[in-house]
């Protein structure tokens, strides 16, 4: 009776939206396998040539160690207003260029059709497919970008965008790189300026997720301002401002689709929270995942960030209370426990997926993210204190600069240790992919089986 009453939770009248959402979410993949690449005439005809465009950055730049990356919206083509062949140009530039969000420029370069490549690990990457979900249909290297006209963004982004840079600007007053540099990514999740060296030891190490603005950045952000909010206003506004608030987070770091995901599951759970009725992670997670499908279709197999953060969060909803129940021999201090519970979670179901896109497994992720977890909040706290205060005076931000240093010191020096072991990663080559994978779904069958074991005794 127990096994029937888990089962009717689970695909029953109650969670017959998860089912939906789930049929939703496969439907929408199928279909985007038939997707055609835009037909783009004019383009196509001076693919290989030197052209120059005229367009508009519709993003905020990105700067990279050795480039600024620009995505243009382009009006223009070698002086040919387009009208119905509108369509987003990457464009790399020299990184020196003072180029902003919503500025009207004129790029010459040699412009390309992307193609797909092959990584370190022997893996495909659709490249042209990617950029797609993204919609982009072609790129600019080592292009000449003169900027002519500037405000021509939407205002609201253009306005939260330029709190975002002014929050960077206190970061660099406050801080030294690379310490600096962490903490843009762990806040606002700018992670090129950390260098290859340093984002490499975070892949390898496991604690990559911590900056790139995953749900646990904006989760961590969401609580700061609940916390102070419902000391202010009454709770129903305390939490339609942290709505408001996290709505405006989303758009001012970029509005990346794992950012994009954890706000609709935390605007989710928060209505869920006022309205006194149970917080369904599950069906929040699920209703996330489709709308995020259904508005943009190649999410679903063409980008990782959408897979992994997607698969990790039902990973981290379904395994942790069990992970946890049986590992009390972990202290509960410091949150250490769930730490552990969590990590294990979350890495136990993104696994199939890094085998078949990444083909590289980090071996020392819990540790290291035992180590780096607890730092992280309070890192994040201070670092945004010593920004704010430093914006109007160093030397008054310098007690907090120094706790920020030291904290997110510690973080770097850990990933870099973890990072850089001899037997750091374990690296999959193409021939023994379908092996590993078989090996998981035994795996995974057993856990389940055990897991529902857990789950239907009520323990």
């Amino acid at each position: 009776m127990k096994e029937k009453h888990f089962f009717e939770q689970l695909f029953g009248k109650e969670n017959v939206l998860i089912t939906i959402c789930i049929a939703i979410i496969a439907g929408v993949g199928v279909w985007s396998l038939f997707i055609e690449t835009p037909s783009l005439p004019s383009f196509e005809r001076y693919e290989g040539s030197r052209v120059i465009i005229g367009g508009v950055v519709s993003r905020d730049p990105e700067h990279k160690e050795h480039s600024l990356r620009l995505v243009v919206t382009v009006h223009e083509l070698n002086s040919e207003t387009l009208q119905n062949e509108k369509t987003n140009v990457t464009v790399s530039t020299d990184r020196f260029l003072d180029i902003h969000y919503g500025d009207r420029v004129r790029v010459t370069g040699v412009l390309r059709s992307p193609e797909a490549f092959e990584t370190e690990s022997g893996r495909t990457f659709n490249y042209p497919r990617y950029l797609l979900a993204h919609r982009i249909t072609h790129s600019i290297s080592f292009a000449e970008t003169e900027v002519f006209e500037s405000g021509k963004g939407n205002v609201f982004v253009a306005s939260l965008l330029s709190v975002k840079h002014t929050l960077l600007r206190g970061m660099q007053k406050a801080l030294p790189e690379p310490e600096g540099a962490l903490l843009a990514g762990l806040l606002l999740g700018e992670k090129q300026s950390l260098g290859d060296t340093i984002t490499d030891a975070f892949r390898n190490s496991g604690v990559v997720h911590i900056i790139v603005l995953s749900g646990y950045n904006v989760a961590l952000v969401i609580n700061s301002v609940l916390f102070v909010a419902v000391r202010i206003f009454p709770r129903l506004v305390a939490y339609s401002f942290a709505g408001v608030f996290v709505l405006g987070f989303a758009v001012m770091t970029g509005g990346s689709e794992t950012t994009v995901r954890a706000t609709i599951m935390a605007i989710l759970m928060m209505i869920a929270t006022v309205l006194h009725r149970p917080s369904v992670a599950l069906r929040a997670l699920a209703v996330a995942g489709a709308s995020m499908a259904v508005w943009n279709p190649l999410l679903v197999l063409y980008d990782l960030s959408y897979q992994l953060s997607m698969v990790a969060t039902l990973g981290l909803i379904i395994f942790s209370p069990y992970i946890q129940s049986k590992i009390r021999f972990v202290p509960a201090s410091f949150g250490l426990r769930e730490i552990v519970a969590t990590t294990l979670a979350t890495q136990i179901t993104v696994l199939p997926i890094l085998i078949l896109s990444i083909g590289v497994v980090s071996l020392v992720f819990l540790p290291a993210n035992v180590l780096v977890l607890p730092l992280v909040p309070i890192a994040m706290f201070v670092g945004f204190v010593a920004s704010v205060v430093a914006l109007a005076s160093p030397l008054v931000a310098l007690p907090f600069s120094a706790l920020a240093y030291v904290l997110l010191k510690g973080i770097i020096a850990t990933a870099l240790f973890f990072g850089s072991l001899p037997l750091s990663t374990l690296v999959i080559p193409p021939q023994w992919l379908w092996v590993s994978l078989a090996v998981l779904v035994v795996a995974y069958v057993f856990v389940w089986w055990y897991v529902r074991r857990f789950l239907t005794s009520g323990v």
